[in-house]
C-alpha cells in the first residue's frame, strides 16, 4: 500500500471511495477521448471514408483489448480480494500470471492479424475501395497489441497496490502525448490514417512507461515472477473477469452488426454520422467505468475483509453520483449536440446533419440504464459473483441488443433500428437489480 493507510478499508467511505474514483474517472474519460481525438483529425483531415474505414475496424480491436481486459479485472479483484485478507504475497502471484498470459495471447492476435487482414476486412462488411485505408490503420496498429496488453494489466493492478493516482497521470499524459502527435502527423507532415496508428501507439509506450515509475516505490509489491505454479487460481480469475471480456467484445460485435445495417440503408455517410453520435456514448460509457472501477477496488479488498457495512457505505455514493451524472450527460448531448456533431461533419451537408439529429433522438435516454449496468455488473465481480455479473453483460451487450435488433427489423420495419440499443439496457437493468438484491451485502 502506498502508506499505513488504506483508504478501501479505513477512514471516511466518502473520501476513500473519491481516491479510487477520481483517478479512475479521469483516466478513462481521458481514454474515452483517445478515439474522439481520432475521430476529429481524420474526419478533418481525411474525409469520411477515412473515419468509416476506421469505425468498420473497431470490432477488431475490441476483441483485442477485451482478452486482456478479462485477466486484469479478474486478477485485480482477486489480487484485492488477497490484499484484504492480508495475503501480499498470493496477489504479487496473481500479477505475474496475468502478465504472462496476457502477453502469450497478445502474441497469437497479432499474428492471426497479420496473416489474415484482407479476409478480416471483408468479413467486417467493407467494400474493397476501403481495404488501402484500413491496412494503413490496421496493419500498423497492430504491432503495438502487445504495449497496449501490458499498459491494461498495470493499470488495473497499480490501482490495487495503491497508485491510482500514478495510473490517472499516465493516460493523462499518453492522450496530450497523443493529440501533440496526431495535429504533427495530420497538421502539419500530412501523414495518412498510418499517422494514427503511430500516434495511438507511442501514446500507450508513454503510458506503460510513466506506471512502470511504481516499481521505485517503497511500498511496491508487484514484483514480476516468471517462474509459477498452482494456475488453477488464474482460471478463477478469467473467468471473474470474463463478464469484461464479453463487455468489450460484444459491443464490438454489436457495433459490427450496426455499422452492417447502417451502410446498408444509408450508406458510408450513415457510418460517418453513426460513428460521430457512438463518440458521445462512449465518453458517458467510460465515466460509468471509472465509477465501476473504483467499486472493483474497494468492494473487493470489503469482501476481502468482510466488512459490509462499509460496502454498503460505497455504494450509497456511486449510486448518488451515477444518477446526477446520467441527468447530466443525457441534458447535455440534447442541448449541445448539434454543437458536437459539428466538430466532425461539415454542418452544411444537411442530410447527414439529420441522420446523426435522429440518432441523438433514439439514444439519448440510455446513460442512465446503461451506467446502472455498468456499476452493478462491477460490484458482483467485485464481491465475486461472476456467473450474475456475466448474466448482466451478456444481457446488455449481446443478447438484448441483437434480439431487439432481429424483431425490429423483421416485423416493425416502421420502428427505428437503434431503439434496440437503448431497450436493450433498459430490460438488462431490470435483471441486474434482481441478480443486485439477491447478492447484496447482507447476504453475501
Amino acid at each position: 500500500m502506498s502508506g499505513p493507510l488504506n483508504p478501501a478499508l479505513e477512514g471516511n467511505p466518502l473520501s476513500g471511495y473519491l481516491k479510487f474514483a477520481v483517478p479512475s474517472i479521469v483516466a478513462l474519460l481521458a481514454i474515452s477521448a483517445s478515439p474522439v481525438i481520432d475521430g476529429l483529425f481524420i474526419a478533418n483531415y481525411l474525409g469520411v471514408e477515412s473515419l468509416a474505414s476506421v469505425n468498420l475496424i473497431i470490432p477488431v480491436f475490441s476483441l483485442a483489448i477485451g482478452i486482456p481486459y478479462m485477466f486484469s479485472v479478474g486478477g485485480s479483484v482477486m489480487a484485492g480480494k488477497l490484499i484484504g485478507e492480508g495475503n501480499q504475497a498470493g496477489a504479487c502471484d496473481i500479477f505475474s500470471k496475468t502478465i504472462i498470459v496476457g502477453l502469450f495471447f497478445s502474441l497469437v492476435f497479432v499474428t492471426c492479424g497479420w496473416l489474415g487482414s484482407e479476409q478480416l476486412f471483408a468479413l467486417l462488411g467493407a467494400k474493397p475501395n476501403l481495404f488501402p485505408l484500413m491496412h494503413d490503420y490496421f496493419n500498423t496498429l497492430l504491432w503495438f497489441i502487445p504495449v497496449e496488453t501490458l499498459f491494461i494489466i498495470y493499470y488495473y493492478y497499480i490501482r490495487i497496490a495503491g497508485f491510482p493516482a500514478l495510473a490517472a497521470t499516465a493516460i493523462v499524459i499518453g492522450v496530450v502525448t497523443k493529440i501533440a502527435i496526431n495535429f504533427l502527423f495530420f497538421a502539419v507532415l500530412g501523414f495518412g490514417l498510418k499517422g494514427a496508428a503511430i500516434a495511438t501507439g507511442i501514446a500507450a509506450i508513454v503510458m506503460l512507461a510513466i506506471m512502470l515509475l511504481h516499481n521505485f516505490s517503497a511500498h511496491n509489491w508487484l514484483k514480476l515472477k516468471l517462474v509459477q505454479t498452482n494456475w488453477k487460481d488464474m482460471a478463477h480469475a478469467t473467468y471473474n473477469g470474463f463478464s469484461e471480456f464479453v463487455n468489450e467484445v460484444s459491443s464490438g460485435f454489436v457495433t459490427f452488426v450496426l455499422n452492417l445495417i447502417v451502410i446498408g440503408r444509408l450508406g458510408i455517410e450513415g457510418i460517418a454520422a453513426f460513428s460521430v453520435v457512438s463518440y458521445s456514448l462512449y465518453i458517458g460509457l467510460f465515466y460509468f467505468y471509472g465509477l465501476s472501477e473504483a467499486l472493483l477496488a474497494v468492494g473487493s479488498q470489503c469482501y476481502g475483509a468482510k466488512n459490509y457495512e462499509r460496502m454498503w457505505s460505497f455504494l450509497k455514493i456511486v449510486t448518488v453520483l451515477l444518477v446526477a451524472s446520467a441527468a447530466l450527460f443525457s441534458a447535455l448531448l440534447l442541448t449541445y449536440g448539434d454543437v458536437f456533431i459539428g466538430f466532425f461533419l461539415d454542418s452544411a451537408d444537411t442530410g447527414l446533419m439529420d441522420i446523426a439529429r435522429g440518432f441523438i433522438t433514439i439514444l439519448w435516454p440510455i446513460f442512465i440504464f446503461m451506467g446502472l449496468n455498468v456499476v452493478l455488473a462491477g460490484y458482483l465481480t467485485s464481491v465475486h459473483q461472476p456467473t450474475a455479473s456475466l448474466i448482466v453483460a451478456v444481457l446488455r451487450t449481446m443478447l438484448l441488443p441483437l434480439g431487439l435488433l432481429y424483431i425490429i427489423i423483421e416485423f416493425f420495419t416502421e420502428v427505428p433500428f437503434l431503439l434496440a440499443i437503448t431497450a436493450g439496457e433498459i430490460i438488462a437493468s431490470i435483471v441486474a437489480i434482481f441478480l443486485f438484491m439477491k447478492f447484496k451485502p447482507s447476504k453475501i
